[in-house]
């Protein structure tokens, strides 16, 4: 394309001016940018969200859902939108739908966990004992044979004597504790 004069334009206005060339065509103005609708403008604290908040995005599952929860209730904050993205293994597409509900936060402490005091294994009812440790019924039931013959003293006397794997007795660190028996028997709970 051949390079144009310095003078053009100012030529272009008085051929204009003087009726020898047709008006420049008329540049339509852009539109004003239209206020956002409120559907679009809400936002997301990504280190403080709640379950109900993460699902309101397009594409979040529930075991990201649970993966976040686990993570934010651990005290893991997230500075920046590719950690996320990375570690939910995000699709381009899912992170530019994202990006404009998430703000990163930092927040100087984890959230408060729920104290829930330890399960006491000599005293807790069967049915308790089943909900909480989610165990095999044949070691539940070993474990409830156990106690009655006598009460657990301790961890290591729980892994012997109801002959615990390693990873199990990983889990009941901190979560249970070796009160006295409770005496009489054990009633099912009133409804």
């Amino acid at each position: 394309m051949a390079r144009q004069h310095w003078l053009d334009p100012l030529a272009r206005k008085l051929l204009q001016a003087t009726g020898d060339l047709p008006p420049d065509p008329v540049q339509p103005k852009p539109a004003p940018r239209a206020t956002p609708n409120p559907v679009e403008t809400w936002s997301l604290d990504v280190n403080r969200a709640t379950p109900e908040q993460w699902q309101q995005l397009p594409g979040c599952s529930e075991a990201m859902v649970d993966v976040l929860m686990r993570l934010q209730r651990g005290g893991v904050q997230f500075s920046q939108l590719d950690d996320l993205a990375l570690l939910l293994n995000l699709p381009t597409d899912l992170v530019k739908l994202w990006t404009p509900h998430l703000v990163f936060r930092w927040h100087g402490d984890a959230p408060v966990l729920p104290e829930r005091p330890p399960l006491d294994v000599n005293a807790a009812a069967p049915s308790l004992l089943e909900q909480t440790l989610n165990w095999p019924k044949p070691r539940l039931q070993r474990l409830i044979h156990e106690r009655r013959l006598k009460p657990f003293e301790h961890l290591a006397d729980l892994q012997e004597r109801v002959c615990l794997p390693p990873d199990a007795v990983e889990q009941l660190i901190g979560r249970v504790s070796f009160g006295a028996r409770p005496s009489g028997p054990s009633l099912p709970p009133r409804s």
